[in-house]
C-alpha cells in the first residue's frame, strides 16, 4: 500500500512539473513572438511601456493585448485584425493649409479600382507636417472581408517637429487578391480616434469606382457617376 501511495505522489509531482514547464515555455514563446508589444511609427514598445506623443496624445501605454490606451480614454486604440500582407503603401505631401484647418481631418476619396487581382485606393486627408512641407512617417494597414475594406494608418506624430497643418495623399495597393465584388461593397478609413469614414466607393458589374468618378455603363448607353457610394446614371 505504501508503495502505491508513493507512486501516486510521484505521478502528481511529475504532472505538476510538466504544467509549470509548459507555462514557462508558453510565456517565453509569447515574449519572443511579441504578443505583448505595440508597434507605433518605427518603434516597438513592450507591454506597460509609455508611448510618447502617440498621435498627438499624452499618457499613452502599451497594453498586454497589443492595444494602446491613452489617458482616461474608455476605449483602447487597437489594430488587431489589421494586416500589411501584400500591401504597398505610399504617402505624398500635397500642400500646407491654414492654421484654422489644424484640427479638421477632412478625409476625401481620390480614386479606387480593382483589376487583375490588385485593389488600389487613394485618398487625401489633413495631418500635421513640418513647416517646410515634410509629411510625418506613416505605415498603412488594412482589414479585408467580402463585405468591406477597412484602411487605417499609424502616424508618427512628433509634436515638436510636426506643427503645420497640411494636406497629404495616401495610396494603398493590395495585390494577390481573388475576389468578386458585390454591389454593396464598401471602403472605410479608420481614423486615429477609431471613427470609420466611408470613402464613398461604388461597385457596378463587379467593377470598382471611386467617389465622384464618371464612367460609361457596361449594360446601357448611359453615363454614370459614383456619388458618395450611390451610382446615378443619365441616358445619352
Amino acid at each position: 500500500m505504501g508503495k502505491i501511495k508513493q507512486r501516486n505522489w510521484l505521478i502528481i509531482i511529475t504532472v505538476f512539473l510538466v504544467i509549470v514547464s509548459g507555462a514557462g515555455l508558453f510565456l517565453s514563446i509569447q515574449q519572443k513572438l511579441s504578443f505583448n508589444s505595440c508597434a507605433y511609427g518605427e518603434n516597438v514598445y513592450k507591454s506597460g511601456q509609455n508611448i510618447p506623443a502617440y498621435n498627438g496624445k499624452t499618457e499613452c501605454t502599451c497594453n498586454a493585448d497589443g492595444t494602446i490606451k491613452c489617458g482616461s480614454d474608455t476605449e483602447s486604440l487597437s489594430y488587431n485584425g489589421y494586416s500589411s500582407q501584400n500591401l504597398t503603401f505610399t504617402y505624398q505631401y500635397l500642400n500646407l493649409l491654414n492654421q484654422a484647418d489644424a484640427l479638421q481631418e477632412e478625409v476625401a476619396s481620390d480614386s479606387a479600382s480593382y483589376m487583375d487581382g490588385v485593389l488600389k485606393v487613394s485618398f487625401e486627408r489633413n495631418v500635421l507636417c513640418t513647416s517646410d512641407g515634410i509629411a510625418p512617417t506613416q505605415s498603412g494597414f488594412y482589414e479585408f472581408s467580402s463585405e468591406d475594406l477597412k484602411l487605417t494608418i499609424m502616424t508618427n506624430i512628433d509634436t515638436a517637429r510636426y506643427v503645420s497643418p497640411c494636406r497629404i495623399k495616401d495610396v494603398y495597393q493590395i495585390s494577390n487578391l481573388n475576389m468578386e465584388l458585390g454591389n454593396d461593397f464598401k471602403i472605410y478609413y479608420q481614423s486615429d480616434s477609431g471613427q470609420l469614414v466611408d470613402l464613398g466607393a461604388c461597385v457596378e458589374d463587379s467593377t470598382l469606382y471611386g467617389d465622384q468618378e464618371v464612367f460609361k455603363s457596361k449594360t446601357s448607353s448611359s453615363v454614370c457617376i459614383c456619388n458618395t457610394g450611390v451610382i446615378s446614371c443619365k441616358q445619352l
